[in-house]
């Protein structure tokens, strides 16, 4: 099983309407077939981490990962939520015994984003506040 867990924090000013769309795209994420379970809202951690907001995803194995990944429903969460957050962050538990893991799951990510310009530009050239 791979948790997979972002964390950020939305950008100041950002209008409440831009706020409830990117938790819903978050929450659509959620609900793929490929997510076996997942949590969407409040950021519980110490407040001085600076996230506001976290996301984690159930994913059964790295199959699931990969086709998590590549679902048109994440790319289109990406284009909503990526322009109004900053201090985004994203990290994977795991309960697998594979020494390789998180080599493959950078693999299948760095592989969409050399698929996938248009999203690699947007993520690299984020603004910060």
């Amino acid at each position: 099983m791979i948790v997979h867990v972002i964390r950020f924090r939305f950008k100041d000013g950002t209008a409440q309407e831009d706020v409830a769309a990117c938790m819903e795209a978050l929450q659509r994420v959620g609900q793929m077939d490929s997510v076996s379970f997942a949590v969407i809202g409040q950021y519980a951690g110490p407040a001085a981490d600076g996230y506001t907001h976290s996301a984690a995803y159930t994913l059964a194995d790295l199959e699931a990962f990969h086709r998590y990944i590549h679902e048109p429903v994440h790319r289109e969460a990406d284009f909503i939520v990526h322009p109004h957050v900053t201090n985004f962050d994203a990290f994977d538990i795991s309960d697998e015994d594979n020494p390789d893991l998180s080599a493959e799951i950078a693999d299948i990510q760095q592989r969409r984003l050399a698929a996938d310009r248009e999203l690699t530009s947007l993520i690299s050239t984020r603004p910060e506040d």
